[in-house]
């Protein structure tokens, strides 16, 4: 949520980076980062222990990541583990938030510049304890300007979702994006 506080980030965790020391937009259009000189393809995303190869939506217009579900997300410029030795400029690590298990059922939406998204969560169902979340995102604007100009505008769809199950005092974890 802290993504939607700052000035500017039109809900990107890239354009939130850009107020960091050492970070710079290729171009004010896209959400794509020039780390300490570096190209945008030597910087590595992970999110939830996985890696993203393209973090990106509308040619780097937004971002992956829906902001209403990053819990946190943290960027190393440089002096990070030999395991994301793959890249040279800087590692980006986003942590989902867990599904809320404070009701059975919970949702909200949201609405952006680009798109529409939709959030649903809740704790389990019956002795289980833990939580899960879904969510949605699709472009809006696509839908009304095709209908109206016969042309293809570029469009996108989401779809995520984690499951948290509580086994004792150990927590199993299951998350899984489309």
């Amino acid at each position: 949520m802290a993504v939607m506080a700052v000035a500017g980030s039109a809900d990107n965790v890239f354009r939130t980076l850009r107020a960091l020391p050492g970070v710079a937009a290729t171009t004010e259009f896209d959400s794509r980062l020039s780390v300490r000189g570096g190209s945008p393809n030597e910087n590595l995303t992970i999110v939830d222990g996985v890696e993203i190869h393209n973090p990106y939506r509308l040619f780097g217009l937004t971002s992956a990541f829906i902001p209403e579900t990053v819990k946190a997300f943290d960027l190393h410029t440089g002096a990070f583990s030999a395991k994301y030795g793959d890249r040279l400029s800087s590692l980006l690590v986003v942590e989902n938030r867990p599904g809320s298990d404070a009701s059975r059922l919970r949702g909200s939406t949201a609405l952006s510049l680009t798109d529409a998204n939709a959030v649903l969560e809740g704790r389990l169902p019956g002795e289980a304890t833990g939580s899960w979340i879904v969510t949605g995102r699709r472009t809006y604007y696509d839908l009304v300007v095709n209908s109206l100009v016969d042309t293809e505008l570029p469009a996108f769809g989401d779809l995520q979702g984690r499951l948290d199950w509580n086994l004792g005092r150990e927590t199993a974890s299951r998350s899984s994006a489309c």
